[in-house]
């Protein structure tokens, strides 16, 4: 899928952007673990790619406990499908709810960037 393809470009540009952001500012400022968690299963799900609760933990340095917290959480809103008790180490997807908000909101951030830089064009900077 087209779509999916280009959001996944955008949410692994999201992802790298967020960990720049966390290097170049105290990372503790900084924290939506949920957020990380879809856009790691969103990605590693368009690459083909297994995820798990542990893999996302140690990518965006979320605690364990918190990230099992989440993992219940985003099962529960039906966003997120692993076994929904919290195992990190249960392989994670996206539902088809979860996969098309994600995508949607990606798609949306790629359509605020297109409209920036064409006003940014039609101004002459």
């Amino acid at each position: 899928m087209t779509n999916n393809d280009e959001a996944a470009q955008i949410a692994s540009a999201i992802l790298s952007f967020r960990r720049y952001r966390s290097r170049a500012l105290s990372a503790a400022i900084f924290g939506e673990p949920a957020w990380e968690l879809l856009l790691e299963v969103f990605v590693a799900d368009a690459a083909g790619i297994p995820m798990t609760g542990n893999i996302a933990a140690e990518r965006s340095g979320t605690h364990a406990n918190v990230m099992s917290r989440w993992l219940r959480h985003l099962s529960v809103e039906g966003l997120l499908i692993g076994d929904g008790d919290g195992n990190l180490n249960d392989e994670l997807t996206l539902s088809g709810a979860g996969m098309a908000a994600i995508e949607d909101i990606l798609l949306q951030a790629r359509s605020l960037k297109d409209s920036i830089v064409s006003a940014s064009a039609s101004s002459g900077r």
